[in-house]
């Protein structure tokens, strides 16, 4: 099934049922991804009675019904491989499918009508292997001149490979179009990559100790030529280590290159599991402006996993994936979502550091008059609404970004005990107003959506 949600956290009737929709085609969803035209590509794997397991793949418009232009009915369902993970759209339209079959990777290629691209691989397909484990692919992404990158884990290690937009390995990515990281003694996986615009890639997954009792979170970055870049973390990759046993799960990256990761972290008794969002500098450290030192952790129910994370124009983080209640039957299981601001208390610092320090030059007038005043709604859209001004002083209103830059400044005469700003001009984020009347000032924060 597929769910939709409006921006305020609830399902958007106008799609599906109520906001749901649900494919009956025996399968079980893994991925997903979002055509140019808005049609929605899901897969996962289908399995018979006895077996044997299938890739599942299903298309829906953007309104919620069946495309049943797609495969057959709406639906493919092949043997080439036993699970599919990852998903990725060409700007052709053309749909990339990765996964596992038995001891391969495999990467299925599939016109936009659904029917398999017979001139990619063989047949369609592509099975990698390397070595004599069993390996499984989680995450796929298309380079800018059409190259493919997949990756995964396999025999305790991180597997990427790249191969040439026809299916064939690119020799120059790797050993022959193939890289394997073992970074510790014991599991290494990843479970997603996200590209930078200069051609690195960022993964995320998790690492567990040799006796397997205890997880933690993994991000690396590899150069265009797959080889570790020594600049990020710790020669290439940081584990950063919580409390409690935690681990990656999705990756997306900040228009100013920062890196914001989802997964899942145990609470303090070590029973209970959580969503779990953290934040990385650009060069692999972890921001601690965000949240609590870097990360947060947020209770949903008792078995929560973030299956994925995508930003907002306006920069908010949003998590999506499962929960559960611990009860027995399907009423246990529960789909969770969770939004979160995207602000960074060391910005936050610097700008109220430089509100003091102008407060101090005004011979330490204490707000007080100003202390009534309030903004709405917020966040907004177009217009703010300032609210219980002074009636008798002129005031000014200034608008400052987080980089403490002036965004917007406006001085309003006497008589003025509310006044309208017009903010339709500013970038989606997060903003401080600053008011001022008669030597007293007082910030007001707001988020211009």
């Amino acid at each position: 099934f597929a769910m939709k949600y409006s921006k305020d956290g609830v399902p958007d009737t106008a799609f599906g049922s109520k906001g749901i929709s649900i494919i009956k085609n025996g399968g079980y969803a893994n991925a997903v991804a979002i055509q140019a035209d808005n049609k929605i590509v899901i897969a996962g794997y289908s399995v018979d009675l006895f077996g044997p397991y299938y890739i599942m793949a299903s298309r829906l418009n953007a309104d919620g019904s069946v495309d049943t232009t797609f495969g057959k009915h709406g639906s493919i369902k092949t043997n080439m491989g036993q699970n599919c993970h990852g998903i990725a759209i060409q700007p052709d339209g053309k749909i990339l499918f990765v996964g596992n079959n038995k001891d391969s990777i495999v990467t299925l290629r599939y016109l936009p009508d659904g029917t398999p691209d017979e001139s990619f691989g063989n047949n369609a397909k592509v099975a990698t292997t390397f070595g004599s484990n069993e390996y499984a692919g989680t995450s796929v992404a298309i380079q800018s001149d059409g190259r493919i990158i997949i990756a995964g884990y396999g025999g305790g290690a991180i597997v990427l490979a790249r191969y040439n937009s026809d299916g064939t390995y690119d020799t120059e990515f790797g050993n022959s179009g193939k890289v394997i990281s073992d970074i510790t003694s014991g599991f290494d996986g990843v479970y997603d990559i996200d590209l930078q615009a200069d051609g690195k890639i960022v993964a995320v997954g998790t690492t567990y100790s040799v006796f397997g009792d205890s997880s933690n979170t993994i991000i690396l970055r590899y150069m265009p030529d797959g080889s570790l870049d020594k600049s990020f973390g710790n020669n290439g990759f940081n584990i950063y280590k919580l409390q409690t046993s935690a681990e990656l799960r999705s990756v997306t990256l900040q228009t100013d290159g920062e890196i914001v990761t989802a997964g899942d972290a145990d609470d303090n008794t070590g029973i209970n599991v959580h969503f779990l969002v953290e934040r990385y500098n650009t060069n692999g450290t972890i921001d601690s402006g965000f949240g609590d030192n870097g990360y947060q952790i947020t209770a949903m129910d008792q078995l929560d996993v973030a299956e994925n994370v995508m930003l907002q124009q306006d920069g908010k983080v949003v998590l999506a994936g499962a929960a559960n209640n611990n009860q027995t039957g399907p009423s246990g299981n529960e789909v969770a979502l969770a939004r979160y601001n995207n602000d960074d208390k060391t910005k936050k610092q610097i700008i109220v550091q430089k509100v003091k320090h102008y407060i101090q030059t005004r011979n330490n007038v204490q707000a007080t008059t100003l202390n009534k005043v309030s903004i709405y709604p917020n966040p907004a859209q177009n217009s703010l609404h300032v609210e219980g001004l002074s009636s008798s002083q002129m005031t000014k209103l200034t608008v400052v970004d987080f980089n403490g830059n002036i965004a917007m400044s406006h001085e309003l005469p006497a008589m003025n005990s509310s006044y309208n700003l017009n903010i339709a001009s500013l970038h989606a984020g997060n903003y401080l107003l600053k008011i001022e009347t008669n030597g007293e000032v007082i910030i007001k924060q707001f988020v211009k959506e």
